[in-house]
C-alpha cells in the first residue's frame, strides 16, 4: 500500500535539500554549476520557484558534469543518481539526483524518487551546422529510447532472449555514439555552447561566453550559483522573461506523483 502523496510544498522542501547537497559538493570540488531553465528564471524573476513550478534544473559545463557523475555518488547516504549509464531501464540524456527515501513515478519507465535534474552544457557547432548536429543527436536518442523500452519490457523467455540481447547491444552502441557526438566540440574552446539535451533543444544554442562566468542568486531564502550572463540565456529561451505568461499558461507540465517509502 502506498503512503500518502507528497504535496508540492513537500516536494519543494526535498528538492531544496538535494540542491543544498549538490551546491556544497560543487563548492568543495571546485565544480562550476548554474541554476537552469525555469529554475534560473524563477531565481531572477521571483527569487525562488516560479509559483506554479514543481521542479529544479541545474546545468554544469561538460567537463564538470562528467566529474560530478563520477564523484557525487555516496556524498549523502539518502541521495542517489539515475542516468542511462547506471540504469539499463533509464533513457534520459541527463542525470537525476534523487532522495532514495522517496518514490516518484513519472512515466512507465522513469521511477526513482523526488529529484532535481542535472544537465551538461556542451560545446556546440556554429548555427549553420547545428541543424545536422541536432538531427543526428535526436536520431541516436530515439534508438536508445526504443532499445531501452524493449530491454525493459521483453520477458526473459527463451524465444525472446536473442531479440532482447540484440537490443541491449544496440542500446550500448548508440549510447557510445551519442556520447561521442556530445563531446565532439570541446566546451572550453568552442565558440558556442548549450544544454542541448534539455527540453528546449536547439534553442539552447548560445555563445559559449554565456556559460563562462558565475555569480550567486537568491532562491527561496538561500543562495545558489548562476551564470552571470543570465540575461542572454533567459532572453533566448523566454523572450521578455520578466513578463508573466497568460494565466492559462501558469501550470506545471510534470504529471508525476511521489510518496515516502
Amino acid at each position: 500500500m502506498k503512503h500518502p502523496l507528497i504535496d508540492i510544498d513537500g516536494m519543494r522542501s526535498i528538492q531544496l535539500g538535494i540542491l543544498d547537497a549538490v551546491h556544497a559538493f560543487c563548492k568543495e570540488r571546485g565544480l562550476r554549476y548554474s541554476l537552469g531553465g525555469g529554475t534560473l528564471l524563477g531565481a531572477v524573476r521571483h527569487k525562488g520557484y516560479i509559483p506554479w513550478d514543481d521542479d529544479i534544473d541545474i546545468m554544469l559545463p561538460r567537463p564538470d558534469y562528467e566529474r560530478f557523475i563520477r564523484e557525487f555518488d555516496g556524498y549523502r547516504e539518502n541521495l542517489s543518481m539515475q542516468n542511462y549509464g547506471n540504469d539499463p531501464h533509464c533513457y534520459i540524456m541527463f542525470t537525476k539526483v534523487y532522495d532514495n527515501r522517496t518514490v516518484l513515478e513519472e512515466d512507465d519507465l522513469l521511477r526513482n524518487g523526488v529529484a532535481i535534474d542535472v544537465f551538461a552544457v556542451d560545446g556546440l557547432p556554429s548555427e549553420e551546422d547545428l541543424v545536422i548536429y541536432h538531427r543526428r543527436m535526436a536520431r541516436t536518442y530515439r534508438r536508445i529510447y526504443r532499445a531501452t523500452r524493449l530491454y525493459s519490457y521483453t520477458p526473459w523467455q527463451e524465444v525472446k532472449h536473442f531479440l532482447k540481447q540484440i537490443y541491449r547491444t544496440s542500446r550500448s552502441k548508440n549510447i557510445k555514439k551519442l556520447e561521442r557526438l556530445l563531446s565532439k566540440y570541446d566546451f572550453e574552446t568552442s565558440d558556442y555552447a548549450g544544454a542541448i539535451t534539455g527540453a528546449y533543444g536547439k534553442k539552447e544554442h548560445m555563445p559559449a561566453s554565456t556559460f563562462r562566468s558565475y555569480v550567486t542568486l537568491p532562491f527561496e531564502g538561500r543562495e545558489y550559483m548562476a551564470i552571470a550572463d543570465y540575461d542572454t540565456y533567459l532572453t533566448k529561451l523566454y523572450g521578455d522573461y520578466m513578463q508573466l505568461p497568460p494565466e492559462d499558461k501558469r501550470q506545471s507540465h510534470h504529471p508525476f506523483k511521489a510518496w515516502w517509502k
